[in-house]
């Protein structure tokens, strides 16, 4: 396949490489305004491309993109607040679209997106690339077996320093911290938005709290709390902060018949019965790699794209996660 990729920051990089070791022929779409990463990038990587033999092909026009190399997709890995807008571009010249998380920054011109998607016959995913995770996708597959009987309470927890995230750049050159570019906690941990989404579905009603609260540089909300509750009478609590160190992400699932524990940087999933004398199991991966995820979020990609089925987050899923994350950013923001 020919992808378009428009935008060459972190993820963007790292979206290049893998579509690359995937076998796919890539172009990239970029402003030209580079730090001092992507020029890096751009030496190191793409001149090892060339001695390969596979020159680079770069534009700074999208139209001039489309005509002259015209890709079967685009990936899009803007900053959060240009999602919806080079989206829309692609999906009007019917090209399938790969969108990283967020979708958009507001609800503002989703629907059309998703109503040119229909007419179009598009397939787009959403990068919510956590629903790849091996220990993830295990504890799901337990949860819908039934192993902790009817789900009764959640929590999930996310927390690391934005100081850590990309140790070659001052964190407020980033998007990250400032609330116009699309930052801030919520919009960026929206991956644990989505996985309890994925789990239990879309809650009925939402409670925030928090805001701007921790002595970093900038305006966008990096310390939040939540509870939420769900049509089926599951109770769920959320933690989400740009602020501590150690980094912290788990989730933990009780049932009626036991309970489950995620905990990402120990790399290990838990299942405890509620019946006395059984012994908990433990499922660890401690080999796991960061990056198997996003491969396999584009394995699937190129699959639904080729095969014409529905990839593993739909764009109508990524407007739900939206839609949560607008509650909450409206209930702490205002």
């Amino acid at each position: 396949m020919r992808f378009l990729l428009c935008g060459i920051g972190s993820i963007g990089q790292r979206h290049y490489r893998n579509l690359r070791s995937l076998g796919q022929d890539v172009a990239i779409l970029r402003s030209g305004k580079n730090t001092g990463y992507n020029r890096k990038f751009l030496d190191d990587f793409f001149e090892g491309e060339k001695r390969e033999g596979h020159p680079v092909v770069e534009f700074h026009d999208f139209r001039e993109a489309l005509s002259t190399f015209d890709p079967q997709a685009v990936c899009v890995t803007t900053p959060n607040a240009h999602h919806l807008e080079t989206a829309l571009q692609a999906a009007r010249a019917g090209k399938h679209l790969f969108i990283e998380k967020p979708v958009a920054t507001s609800m503002d011109g989703v629907q059309e997106l998703n109503d040119l998607a229909r007419k179009k016959h598009l397939i787009v995913s959403v990068g919510y690339n956590l629903r790849f995770h091996p220990l993830l996708k295990k504890m799901k597959e337990l949860m819908e077996a039934g192993a902790i009987g009817k789900a009764l309470s959640a929590h999930v927890e996310m927390g690391e320093n934005i100081e850590d995230w990309h140790p070659w750049e001052d964190y407020t050159s980033s998007y990250g911290p400032w609330r116009e570019k699309g930052g801030g906690a919520v919009f960026c941990f929206s991956h644990d938005i989505d996985y309890l989404y994925w789990f239990l579905g879309m809650p009925e009603k939402i409670l925030a709290v928090g805001g701007k609260m921790t002595p970093l540089k900038g305006d966008a909300e990096d310390m939040v709390k939540s509870l939420w509750t769900f049509p089926g009478g599951a109770i769920a609590s959320m933690h989400l902060d740009y602020w501590q160190r150690p980094r912290r992400r788990s989730f933990s699932l009780i049932g009626t018949e036991g309970s489950l524990l995620w905990d990402y940087e120990a790399k290990t999933l838990v299942f405890s019965s509620r019946k006395q004398g059984e012994d908990a199991q433990e499922w660890n991966l401690p080999n796991f790699e960061r990056n198997d995820m996003f491969v396999e979020e584009m394995r699937n990609y190129i699959n639904a794209v080729e095969k014409k089925t529905a990839p593993a987050v739909s764009l109508p899923e990524g407007m739900d996660v939206l839609r949560i994350c607008l509650n909450i950013r409206e209930q702490i923001l205002h």
